[in-house]
């Protein structure tokens, strides 16, 4: 069977990239705002819990989204996923306790969807030798919607985060960029399926596919291949993912204000220095030194936002952050995320190849669960407890790439 050019994939490539970021420009824009826009219309608890419920439902839908894209294709679940989305932004324009939470289930399976797919997608466009430039190019498109879905807060609003007209406006334009992000997918142009004479060989102790396609079979295709010693030593790098999202996307955003926008578009700027700078080192030197790279990073991170936690727990600052200093924060956030998902993702390419969509929904189940935890223990755990377990599994996500990757 003939495949793809190798110009048609990297065309693929860059659709994939751009529809992904079109969908999470809103994602990213709609979360982080989220807990300012509707204060006074729901609890600050309720915005929470509502945000964990759409994790939790993410991580639980996950064996049936490894099921969709296994049986469907990439290209399918993307639609799939991008359209189940927007229920999420309708909700938010006219909130109601229920309806948020029932919004953000569906949201949640969306993007259990969407994430796993469009990364399924990569890797079926990309050879061995050239995943690296692909993941940074995915990558840095993808997170550039830091970049613009904070600049479109930031030009609606000016500080003004109350008003409910400017929430349906900032929400409705939200809205119809993940709509232009689902055309993106229409666009795309599935490749054929590797034959077996063209796949790589299996992993120690990888099974060969389990036929025909059903969800039993797929679930001990699943458990065949996380019990795997490579899947176990990269479950803390998923975990540090999802715990280092979290802080920046939503916990310090709560945090700071007026400056919501700004911190979100220069942690954009730090995602997309970080995939077109680490990307390189990647290609020339490997993922053990953009590993140590994106840990220094993200722990000298950590220690910069440990400088502007209020000392007793509580909701107010002791001393107001300087902006330098919290743009600084954003920029280290950015690029230590970019590198760590940079080594991850193509790790998972090169080791997985054919079966990473169900790696990737592991990925997208692990993050998800840990970006959940941290939802629910926002209002009720010590800030210094939270910035202590996430330097802790940063250390324990460098370990486990060190392990997977080193020379046998």
């Amino acid at each position: 069977m003939d495949g793809l050019s190798a110009r048609t994939k990297r065309i693929n490539v860059l659709i994939n990239a751009i529809g992904t970021m079109l969908v999470y420009t809103s994602f990213f824009a709609g979360t982080m705002l989220m807990p300012t826009l509707l204060k006074g219309k729901l609890e600050e608890q309720t915005i929470f819990y509502s945000m964990a419920v759409h994790c939790l439902t993410a991580a639980l839908t996950s064996p049936v989204s490894m099921f969709i894209i296994k049986h469907f294709g990439a290209k399918i679940s993307l639609i799939v996923g991008s359209i189940c989305c927007m229920l999420f932004y309708i909700s938010v324009m006219f909130p109601i306790p229920g309806v948020v939470f029932a919004a953000q289930s569906v949201f949640g399976f969306g993007l259990a969807l969407v994430r796993p797919a469009s990364l399924n997608f990569l890797v079926k466009n990309s050879s061995p030798s050239a995943m690296g430039v692909n993941s940074s190019i995915h990558w840095g498109v993808f997170m550039s919607s830091m970049i613009w879905g904070n600049a479109v807060v930031y030009c609606l609003t000016y500080g003004n985060y109350y008003d409910a007209r400017t929430r349906v406006t900032v929400y409705g334009i939200l809205l119809g960029l993940n709509m232009l992000g689902t055309v993106m997918y229409v666009l795309l142009r599935t490749p054929p399926r590797t034959s077996d004479t063209e796949r790589k060989p299996l992993l120690d102790g990888m099974k060969e596919d389990l036929n025909p396609v059903t969800f039993g079979n797929l679930i001990k295709e699943t458990f065949s291949l996380v019990i795997l010693k490579q899947t176990v030593w990269l479950i803390p790098s998923m975990l540090a993912a999802g715990f280092y999202f979290t802080m920046y996307c939503v916990e310090i955003p709560t945090m700071i204000g007026s400056h919501i926008a700004l911190f979100g578009i220069m942690v954009g700027v730090g995602e997309l220095l970080g995939s077109l700078v680490l990307g390189r080192i990647i290609s020339a030197f490997g993922y053990v030194l953009v590993t140590i790279m994106a840990g220094c990073l993200a722990i000298i991170s950590l220690l910069l936002t440990c400088t502007s936690l209020p000392k007793n727990g509580g909701d107010e600052f002791t001393e107001a952050p300087g902006l330098a200093m919290l743009m600084a924060v954003a920029l280290a956030y950015g690029v230590s995320d970019a590198g760590n998902h940079l080594a991850l993702n193509s790790i998972i390419g090169r080791l997985f190849d054919e079966r990473s969509e169900v790696i990737f929904c592991v990925l997208s189940c692990v993050m998800n669960l840990a970006a959940m935890t941290w939802y629910f223990v926002y209002t009720v755990v010590a800030w210094e407890t939270i910035i202590v377990a996430t330097g802790l599994s940063v250390f324990a996500s460098m370990l486990g790439i060190f392990i997977v990757v080193r020379p046998k």
